[in-house]
């Protein structure tokens, strides 16, 4: 028995589909922002989730209906990631053809935080523009790039900068083309005044570079990186290991986590500083501006040592007996941390 739809069924499916699309044909929306909204869509969005943004953006006033006339126009699988900036009085059409047009060069807008290396870098962007994070990290690596940016290193772990950047969603090889963006900043960023208190100070560059990624891995606090950056140069000058946490971490083979533990310090390495004295062999890292002008000028003391508080700063010390003392206070810390936790 072949069923089929009754005359009303019909009437009020055809009702139903005109009024979508005359819906989205006709009726524009104008907001009450003072500015044109700016909505992101990332890789992974669907026409719901993109509705959603565009609702609470005020760019539509109704996320049903765009759904329906997306789906009615079968626009839920052309959705293109970008930034989208939406000015008043478009209709639903005029803003599904923004979002679905492959002509349009869209940008987004990504954030690199301080001290990421080349491999978190490349997962970053991957979400964030969804380039390959695997080809990213090999442009890192290669050497013919290397050379044409006029970087002297193995690698260009320590000289991407981070900071706010625009890239497109569009070009035929995006990973090189960021790789690039963020070595010319660092280059920018590293000017003639840099440069000159480097060479007065008889340091060299992969020296100053790998010495600011290990205070990036040290510390968020700007007050302290000057004063770390002292109590590592201090042990260059004693000859003592630096035995810098960061350079484990780096060296992990499951990638950086919350507590190190002993058998992690006997990993073999030459980024290992509990095994190896003076500075890795490169940075572990991509610092900011801050820690290089640390590194670059440290504070003058006496630190030898220096054991976390617990919130993110740290307490100094100019022998290892007032070191142990400071660790059993951190150590103490520890456990009522934990007891909380139990309660």
């Amino acid at each position: 028995m072949t069923s089929r739809l009754s005359y009303p069924a019909v009437f009020i499916l055809t009702f139903a589909v005109f009024f979508t699309l005359h819906y989205g044909f006709m009726s524009r929306n104008y907001s009450t922002l003072d500015t044109a909204p700016i909505v992101k869509i990332t890789k992974g969005d669907n026409l719901r989730s993109v509705a959603t943004k565009l609702e609470e953006n005020q760019v539509i006033f109704n996320k049903y209906f765009f759904i329906a006339m997306g789906r009615v126009l079968g626009y839920q699988n052309r959705l293109i990631p970008g930034e989208y900036k939406f000015e008043n009085g478009l209709t639903y059409l005029n803003v599904l053809n923004n979002i679905t047009d492959p002509s349009i060069i869209r940008y987004v807008t990504v954030t690199i935080p301080e001290g990421l290396n080349i491999r978190q870098m490349g997962r970053l962007l991957q979400r964030q523009v969804g380039i390959d994070s695997a080809r990213f990290v090999d442009e890192a690596k290669n050497d013919s790039l290397i050379k044409l940016l006029g970087i002297e290193a193995k690698n260009l772990e320590g000289y991407l900068f981070p900071d706010t950047y625009q890239f497109s969603f569009s070009g035929l090889n995006r990973e090189r083309e960021i790789v690039s963006v963020l070595a010319a900043e660092f280059r920018r960023k590293f000017n003639t005044q840099i440069r000159g208190e480097m060479i007065r100070k008889n340091l060299e560059l992969p020296e100053l570079i790998a010495m600011a990624s290990i205070i990036e891995g040290e510390t968020r606090y700007e007050a302290e990186k000057r004063t770390i950056s002292g109590v590592y140069y201090n042990r260059l000058k004693t000859g003592m290991k630096l035995q810098a946490d960061p350079t484990i971490q780096y060296i992990l083979p499951g990638g950086p986590k919350n507590r190190l533990v002993f058998s992690d310090l006997k990993i073999e390495s030459p980024y290992n500083t509990y095994i190896h004295k003076g500075l890795p062999p490169g940075p572990i890292n991509n610092p900011g501006l801050s820690s290089i002008l640390a590194a670059l000028d440290p504070e003058q003391h006496k630190y030898l040592y220096f054991v976390a508080k617990g919130d993110g700063s740290h307490r100094y010390a100019v022998s290892y007996e007032e070191h142990k003392k400071n660790i059993e206070l951190y150590q103490q810390y520890l456990k009522e941390l934990e007891e909380k936790k139990t309660k």
